[in-house]
Parts: structure tokens; C-alpha cells; sequence
């Protein structure tokens, strides 16, 4: 791969890029429908927490589970299993009853958290000297289509006259990219597994990686409070139904450019924290505007939360592949960081709701999110140093 075009290398990824397309979705689309969910379902806010909170918790339990997978099936084959499970998941949501819209949201869930490790691992493995080109694609394609299920979900609830078709028209989407998956898979064949079992124990002291997963954790109760609850937040402050989704599909569709750029940037220094300082930066000024003000400059303060939230994702993927010294160890470094990492943003978009519950408004709520964002900057601060992480169990 070496010598090969940035054009080349994206003509052979393409179909594990198009994988990334699946990941988000089935998140996203939540928020904008949200008050519809609560209100035909008549549920409280804490209680329609679970709608948001369900995907990550899954994410934060796959994350535990594929590292072990992984020593009985290869990665390729993973994939496909996820793909599988996301398709499954997204067609059982079309059944008409509460039970069932929670039961496809879970395997959705666990199809995605399938995703989340093995996208960057499968880059690791088929284009290591291409990661910061191939993971840039990777995540600003992903937000293309979480953006798009942010901006599509409530127009499409009111064509349909459902919020449920709104939510099950991505269900064809994982259907559509297995197709080519199974292409690159023939093309990339890899019956290997990864038999080295992961190094959790030693992991777990190591305190740079619990500072990577102290900023994974709060860049992604960030985004999935927002993408749960922003829109729950301005409808609240008097803005239209239609106009708060287009913001939100807004903040999610500038974490493409971000996803782009990110991290070919932070692949190519030894030192991330002006990257660090930047993004966090900018997301400080979207949450004070919707904490203060969220109806003097809402464009501006969705704006900012898509270029910070929206960068500091990408920038937490690749350190966690870029700091680890060998490809078993970005396996481990990476389900470390969002096992752990989805337990905090788990408990996120539900606290938002009990805060929203107890309060009557959202401002405590949102505070929470400002003070949370900080301890992420400290956390951003010391992972970013020049050096690696070791934590291959027998150094």
C-alpha cells in the first residue's frame, strides 16, 4: 500500500467505507420523532430515555464481547455478522408494538457495536499506511448518513403518518452495503483469527488508557445527549419541529468535513493537543449558546456543536489506532476505549432526562453537559502527548 494514490487506496476500501453508513442511523433518527414516541406512547422523558440510551449501552457491552469474538471468527466474517444484525434489527422495528421497537433497537444496537471496533481494525489490518486517508472517509461518511436520518426522520413521520416508517426506512441500507462486502471480503479473504486474547488486565493499568477513555466517554455523551435530546430542547425554547431537526441534522453533517480532515491530521503528529484545544473550544461555545441563549443564534450554537462534537469522535478513533504499537494492541486499546467509554455516554441522554424530570427545563441539564466537557478537555490534554500507549500483555 505504500506506493499506492490516495484515489487507488479509496477505490479499493470503498465497500468497508460504505460500511460506516450503517453505524449511525439507527441513533439518530430518534431524536427528531422523540416527543411523537412520548406522546402516542405516553411515556416520561426518563422513560423515553431508554430510546437513546439502549444503542450505547449496547455499543458499551459489544465492545466488551468482539475482542473475544474475534479469537473465534475473523474480522471479515465479523462484519458480515454485523451487517446481518442491523438489517434484522431495523426490519423487527416495523412491527407495531412498543416491545418490538425495543427488541430491534437492541440487536441494532449490538450490529453497530460490532461496527464500531471492526471498522477501525479492518483499516489497521488492509491499509495501514493509509489510516488517517481511510478513517477520515470512514467517519465523514458516516455522519453523511446520520445526518441525513436526523434531517429525514420527522418530514418522513409526517408523509407516513408514523413515526415507526420514519425510523425503519434505514432498515434496506445494511441489505444494500453487505452486497459489496461481501465483494471486498473475496478480494481481501482473511480466514484468520485473532487468537492473541485481549489484554484487558493490563489494560486496566495503564492510566493513559483510562484517560482515552475518559475523553471517548464524554466526546460521546455529547453527541448522543444532542442527538437524543436538541431537539427536545429547542421545540421546548419555541422553535418549529421541522426547523429543530434541520439543526440537528445540521451539527451531525458538519462532523463530515470533520471526520475528513481530523484524522489524516492527527495521524501525522506525534503531539494532537492543538486539535484537542480547538474542537473542544468550539463546542464550549455551541453549549453555552443553547445553555444561555438558545434561541438568539441556534444555527450558530448547532454550528458549533457539529464542528467540536463532530471532531472530537474521529480525533478519539484515531488516537486510539495511532497510539497503540501493534494491531493486536489497537484491537484491544480501541474495545477498551469504548467499552468503558459507552458506559459514561450510557449514562448521559438518561440523566439529561431525570435532570429535565426533576427540574422542568433544561438548563441544569445542559450545565451538565458543559461541565462534562471539560473534564473531557483535561482528558484530551494528557492522551495527546507525543508516545504510545503499551499494552500488549507481555511488555
Amino acid at each position: 500500500m505504500e506506493n499506492q494514490s490516495a484515489g487507488s487506496t479509496l477505490r479499493q476500501a470503498w465497500p468497508l467505507i460504505a460500511f460506516s453508513l450503517t453505524l449511525r442511523p439507527l441513533v439518530t433518527s430518534v431524536g427528531p420523532v422523540l416527543p411523537e414516541i412520548r406522546d402516542e406512547l405516553g411515556m416520561s422523558a426518563t422513560q423515553a430515555s431508554l430510546l437513546t440510551v439502549l444503542p450505547v449501552i449496547c455499543f458499551a457491552l459489544g465492545a466488551f464481547i468482539v475482542p473475544r469474538l474475534l479469537t473465534r471468527i475473523s474480522p471479515n466474517a465479523g462484519v458480515t455478522i454485523a451487517l446481518l444484525l442491523m438489517a434484522f434489527g431495523g426490519h423487527l422495528r416495523l412491527v407495531h408494538h412498543t416491545s418490538w421497537l425495543l427488541v430491534g433497537t437492541v440487536i441494532c444496537g449490538f450490529g453497530a457495536a460490532i461496527g464500531n471496533i471492526l471498522g477501525g481494525l479492518v483499516t489497521r489490518r488492509d491499509f495501514a499506511t493509509k489510516v488517517g486517508l481511510v478513517m477520515g472517509m470512514y467517519v465523514g461518511l458516516m455522519s453523511v448518513t446520520s445526518s441525513a436520518a436526523a434531517m429525514t426522520s420527522f418530514p418522513l413521520a409526517h408523509l407516513a403518518g408514523s413515526w415507526r416508517w420514519s425510523l425503519e426506512v434505514w432498515a434496506a441500507l445494511p441489505i444494500l452495503v453487505l452486497i459489496g462486502w461481501m465483494y471486498y471480503s473475496h478480494e481481501h479473504q482473511d480466514n484468520k483469527r485473532m487468537l492473541n486474547r485481549p489484554a484487558y488486565r493490563h489494560i486496566a493499568r495503564n492510566k493513559m488508557a483510562w484517560w482515552l477513555v475518559i475523553y471517548f466517554g464524554f466526546q460521546s455523551t455529547n453527541f448522543h445527549s444532542l442527538a437524543g435530546w436538541l431537539p427536545s430542547i429547542l421545540r421546548d425554547s419555541g422553535i418549529p419541529p421541522t426547523q429543530a431537526g434541520l439543526m440537528v441534522s445540521l451539527m451531525i453533517l458538519l462532523g463530515v468535513p470533520a471526520g475528513i480532515l481530523v484524522p489524516p491530521l492527527a495521524a501525522r503528529s506525534d503531539s494532537q493537543r492543538f486539535l484537542v484545544i480547538a474542537t473542544i473550544t468550539v463546542s464550549f461555545i455551541g453549549l453555552i449558546g443553547v445553555w444561555q441563549a438558545p434561541t438568539l443564534a441556534p444555527w450558530v450554537w448547532a454550528s458549533c456543536l457539529g464542528l467540536g462534537v463532530g471532531s472530537s469522535f474521529p480525533l478519539a478513533l484515531t488516537l486510539a489506532i495511532t497510539k497503540a504499537d501493534t494491531t493486536d494492541a489497537a484491537r484491544d486499546l480501541s474495545a477498551f476505549m469504548q467499552s468503558w467509554g459507552y458506559v459514561i455516554s450510557a449514562i448521559g441522554p438518561f440523566a439529561l432526562g431525570i435532570l429535565r424530570d426533576l427540574t422542568g427545563n433544561w438548563s441544569v441539564a445542559v450545565l451538565a453537559l458543559v461541565i462534562g466537557t471539560f473534564v473531557q478537555l483535561i482528558a484530551g490534554l494528557i492522551i495527546s502527548r507525543p508516545g504510545h500507549i503499551h499494552v500488549s500483555a507481555s511488555q
